[in-house]
């Protein structure tokens, strides 16, 4: 069981909790599969991520970061951390945020690699 974000979400996946919009209203409940309609509904009410059955933490991060070397993450996660300094990692807009652009500062070292 892994909370993965709504960008790896796929039809089929099936729900280990239920998922809540940031005000706690339930738009899906705990053991319902995933279909394409869910995941149009959760992109409408601001849902990213949901808990799913059967996906472990490693599968995770392998989902986000696989076309990524190690060690450009790292460096982009570094850089980003300065300019994040004085948010609260913990707020669910600030992690998305931070996700975000480490992921694109990534891709953006990469393409200057190559």
């Amino acid at each position: 069981m892994a909370i993965v974000h709504i960008d790896y979400l796929k039809p089929g996946m099936v729900l280990n909790s239920d998922v809540r919009d940031i005000n706690g209203r339930l738009i899906l409940g705990a053991a319902a599969e995933l279909t394409d309609k869910h995941l149009y509904i959760f992109r409408s009410w601001g849902v990213t991520e949901a808990d799913i059955k059967g996906v472990t933490e490693e599968e995770v991060d392998a989902m986000e970061t696989e076309e990524i070397p190690p060690l450009i993450l790292e460096k982009a996660e570094k850089k980003l951390s300065e300019i994040f300094h004085h948010t609260d990692h913990n707020h669910p807009v600030i992690k998305e945020l931070f996700r975000f652009c480490t992921l694109r500062e990534a891709r953006l070292i990469s393409n200057e690699i190559t």
